[in-house]
């Protein structure tokens, strides 16, 4: 099953689509594999293969994702349905910023790959419902290189830029978590929620 989810993913690449890269994609499915999580949030659902992969993988998880395009929304449940996982996901449709703020209940694992200039804002309503022992993966934190400063930043990334500057200075510094970044690809980060 895995293998024709990775079929669909460069199907989606060549069309377009922001779709995990592979080096991270991989990294996710063995860090679900190790936490084995029961409930998953996943921020930026696209077309749902990312969170199949999850519930494949930790076949007692169940997964809400968050998800602004309707469009996607229909794609996302209709591969939810293909692969048998649909009884398992559901999805708030709507914009994050607004839905984040009011979740309820705790999650074990969190999937973080919405918008990039909004990882700092949502990072406090995250972490307040991320159970201890949870484990918040977030892609994309190095940002195209512009946070490393290995490439020169176009003006009009400076704010996504410093957004995640502070997402990553806030989840490295704070005693209650342990973070562990790494350096490929576009940056991903994995953060364990210690008390």
């Amino acid at each position: 099953m895995i293998n024709e989810i990775i079929r669909l993913r460069e199907k989606a690449k060549q069309a377009g689509e922001p779709v995990l890269r592979d080096k991270s994609f991989e990294l996710l499915l063995d860090t679900v594999k190790k936490e084995k999580p029961k409930k998953i949030l996943e921020i930026g659902v696209n077309l749902g293969l990312s969170g199949i992969a999850m519930l494949i993988s930790e076949p007692n998880a169940s997964l809400s994702g968050i998800e602004i395009d309707e469009e996607k929304i229909k794609l996302a449940k209709d591969n939810y349905k293909k692969f048998g996982v649909f009884d398992r996901a559901k999805i708030f449709q709507g914009d994050a910023s607004e839905i984040i703020p009011v979740l309820t209940g705790e999650y074990d694992f969190i999937f973080l790959d919405g918008p990039k200039g909004h990882y700092y804002e949502y990072l406090p309503n995250l972490l307040s419902v991320l159970s201890v022992g949870g484990t918040l993966f977030a892609d994309n934190v190095l940002f195209r290189g512009y946070v490393l400063g290995s490439v020169k930043t176009p003006h009009r990334f400076n704010t996504t830029k410093h957004s995640m500057e502070n997402f990553l200075n806030a989840i490295s510094t704070d005693p209650n978590l342990s973070t562990k970044l790494y350096e490929m690809e576009d940056g991903v980060s994995i953060t364990k929620k210690i008390k």
